[in-house]
C-alpha cells in the first residue's frame, strides 16, 4: 500500500460505481413500486388466467412487494444521502441495506417463487444480487479511499 493521501473532497474512484449503483437500485425499486402498484389492480384477470388455487396468496404477494418497494425505495434516498453528506455510517448503513435487499429478495423467492413460471431468472437474480452485496461490503470494509472519505 501507499502512503498517497487520497483527495476527499472529490467522489471517485470505485466510489462512482457504487453512487451509480445506489441511483440504479433506486430508479428499479420505483419501477417495482409502480408495477406492483398496477398488477394490484389486475389481481383479478391474472387470478383467472392462471387457475390459482388459493387466490390469497397473490394478493399476499402483490402486498409483499409493493410493502418492500416502499420501504427500498426510501432507503436508497436515506443511503444517497449520507453517501453525498459523506457521513461516518455510510459504509454501515449501505451493508445494512444491500444485506436487507438479498433476505427480502431470497424471502420472496422462497414464499412466491412457485407462483413464477421463470424461477431460474429468479435465481439468477438472487445470485446476482448475493455476488453484488458480498463486493461492495468487502470494498466498504477494506479501501481506504471509503475509509479517508467517510469520516465527518
Amino acid at each position: 500500500m501507499s502512503d498517497k493521501k487520497i483527495n476527499t473532497n472529490q467522489l471517485g474512484g470505485w466510489l462512482i460505481a457504487i453512487q451509480v449503483f445506489i441511483i440504479l437500485n433506486a430508479i428499479s425499486w420505483v419501477g417495482n413500486l409502480q408495477l406492483y402498484y398496477k398488477l394490484l389492480g389486475e389481481k383479478d384477470v391474472l387470478i383467472k388466467e392462471n387457475g390459482l388455487n388459493d387466490p390469497s396468496i397473490l394478493n399476499v404477494f402483490f402486498y409483499y412487494e409493493l410493502a418492500a418497494s416502499l420501504v427500498f425505495t426510501f432507503l436508497a434516498f436515506v443511503v444517497f444521502y449520507y453517501f453525498f453528506k459523506r457521513n461516518k455510517l455510510f459504509p454501515l448503513l449501505m451493508t445494512i441495506y444491500l444485506i436487507s435487499e438479498v433476505i427480502v429478495e431470497g424471502l420472496s423467492f422462497i414464499l412466491f417463487g412457485y407462483l413464477s413460471s421463470t424461477q431460474q431468472l429468479i435465481w439468477q437474480k438472487l445470485t446476482f444480487s448475493i455476488v453484488v452485496t458480498i463486493v461492495i461490503i468487502i470494498y466498504l470494509k477494506k479501501s481506504e479511499r471509503v475509509k479517508q472519505t467517510f469520516v465527518f
